[in-house]
């Protein structure tokens, strides 16, 4: 089973944050794994590192799909 992962970016308020501006969200792409999310992430982090309020962030969407895999047994 791969472990798909979504890679997007755009403007923030605040650097530290995760509140983006959806006028400027950049959809990267959907990845099977987080080896190649993350090279898409580390290429358009480097893109834009000199702009403070633009960020990029993975997301896993396997664990938001089957969160209970992530989770110890009970």
């Amino acid at each position: 089973m791969s472990k798909l992962h979504l890679v997007f970016g755009g403007r923030v308020k605040d650097p530290q944050g995760l509140d983006f501006d959806l006028d400027t969200t950049h959809v990267v792409g959907l990845f099977p794994d987080y080896a190649s999310a993350l090279e898409a992430w580390r290429a358009n982090a480097q893109r834009t590192v000199d702009d403070a309020e633009m960020k990029y962030v993975v997301v896993h969407l396997h664990r938001m799909l089957e969160p209970e895999l992530g989770q110890a047994p009970r």
